[in-house]
């Protein structure tokens, strides 16, 4: 047999999920993860260092929360996919620093209760899933109702000794510097938390913190987001070209541009040798750039009907992302069930086998429109030349993408470049304020504080480009 071209292995045995401890932190855990995450973040995940811009903005609101003067949500951007590791070296480690070093120590540590997709446990190990619950994270999913992990929620943002963290936009969004969509679940969660605390006749208010997450990526590895463009290059058969830059980033942006086009073309031919997809018709007045984003909208789609057909999935009227969600529940249903295999015969457990195989290919054009549905041609057209740590975003999702069309998925994505963090509080959004107007037009009300909540990071990414331009 030949070399696996695959970029991961396959999924085809059937296995039971396994079910997660109860949440609850573990003091000894925590303690060591405390003591071993900074070399953590530098040797595993390449980081150099953190920054906080005015941490007295999160010192505040961290001593109200212990004061019983607010209950706190952090809501934190995920651009990158390793922020809950930050945030947690953040709020265990340096924020506590800080707070002792002013000379007004917080009462006790205040580490989040994160709040993770229920998915995370499923592609993650087994160490992974004894971490979670034990650093007092909890489960969460987006087209499910799953009433234990609601009530578990919702209890620790009423009476926890912890603020909750979660990240708006409910999963990774893949661009830093632009705002992408955001969800309503952490407003729906804090009105739940408001309307608890009027019940009980309860004076805290209910509060999100934005924050921002942002990095600056190492000149020192130019070399290695070279070596990744060439890597492309290979990949899809286009021509290498030179394996070193003169100056800035900026000269790769034509060959960023070729390997771009190289990608979409071979998945519009996969999709139309595979599955008769019809490409859209050439439009004679767009530029190039509103060509490539056209066909990848027309692309993702057919890619989620594809994984529909395959799961006997009715997407009836839902968004690309509401559909993108529902693949992957009914995807990891099969790749991992919930159903006990014991006692199934020799045949019955062959053929939960091709059940969990066809999940998981099944999956394959879910992991395509999880990333590309982020895509945006325009954050590296408009700004010119884009800053080099937007160019280092972009050779990443592509690289990204080429390996999940090879059957990867978020844990193959590159982290090889070392990069400086910067950690961007905002203005909280007071949904104990809005409490009058949430009664009576609930709907409304969430989401005019979710688009104020996004006015708020916005503001954050802002300020970021203003204090740290380079």
């Amino acid at each position: 047999m030949g070399k696996p071209r695959l970029a991961a292995e396959p999924i085809l045995t059937a296995e039971s999920r396994h079910q997660l401890a109860p949440s609850k932190r573990s003091t000894p855990l925590v303690r060591l993860g405390r003591a071993l995450i900074p070399a953590y973040l530098k040797y595993a995940l390449a980081f150099t260092g953190v920054e906080i811009l005015s941490p007295d903005r999160i010192l505040d609101e961290l001593r109200d929360f212990q004061q019983k003067r607010s209950r706190l949500i952090v809501a934190f951007r995920h651009p990158y996919g390793d922020e809950p590791q930050l945030i947690f070296h953040v709020f265990e480690n340096m924020l506590p620093r800080l707070a002792r070093k002013a000379g007004s120590p917080l009462k006790h540590e205040p580490g989040l209760r994160l709040v993770h997709d229920y998915a995370v446990a499923l592609w993650g190990d087994a160490f992974i899933r004894f971490l979670l619950p034990r650093a007092g994270a909890m489960p969460v999913y987006h087209v499910k109702c799953e009433a234990g992990s609601l009530s578990s929620i919702r209890a620790v943002l009423k009476d926890g000794p912890n603020p909750l963290g979660l990240a708006p936009e409910g999963q990774i969004s893949y661009h830093s510097e632009t705002l992408p969509r955001i969800e309503q679940g952490a407003v729906r969660m804090g009105f739940w938390c408001a309307s608890d605390i009027e019940r009980a006749n309860r004076t805290e208010e209910v509060r999100i913190l934005p924050i921002s997450i942002h990095y600056q990526y190492d000149k020192r590895d130019h070399r290695k987001v070279v070596a990744h463009v060439c890597k492309l290059e290979q990949l899809c058969g286009l021509s290498q070209g030179a394996n070193k830059i003169e100056n800035t980033l900026a000269e790769l942006l034509p060959r960023l541009v070729a390997v771009e086009h190289r990608l979409l073309a071979i998945t519009e031919s996969f999709y139309t040798a595979t599955y008769n997809y019809q490409t859209p018709d050439a439009h004679p007045d767009e530029s190039d750039a509103q060509n490539r984003q056209r066909r990848w909208n027309a692309l993702l789609p057919a890619a989620l009907s594809v994984a529909e057909h395959a799961l006997g999935i009715d997407p009836s009227r839902e968004t690309v992302v509401q559909r993108m969600y529902r693949v992957r529940l009914e995807g990891w249903a099969r790749v991992k069930p919930e159903e006990s295999l014991k006692g199934l015969s020799k045949l019955e457990l062959a053929l939960a086998d091709r059940r969990t195989g066809e999940g998981w290919f099944a999956m394959q054009h879910m992991e395509l429109v999880d990333l590309m549905s982020y895509h945006d041609v325009s954050y590296m057209e408009n700004d010119t030349p884009p800053s080099d740590d937007r160019i280092v975003e972009h050779v990443l999702n592509l690289a990204d993408l080429a390996s999940r069309l090879m059957g990867g998925n978020i844990t193959n994505r590159p982290n090889d470049i070392r990069k400086r963090a910067f950690i961007v509080p905002g203005d909280c959004v007071n949904l104990t304020a809005l409490m009058p107007e949430y009664h009576a037009h609930p709907k409304h009300t969430a989401k005019v504080a979710t688009e104020q909540l996004a006015k708020n990071l916005e503001s954050c990414i802002e300020r970021y480009h203003h204090e740290t331009s380079r």
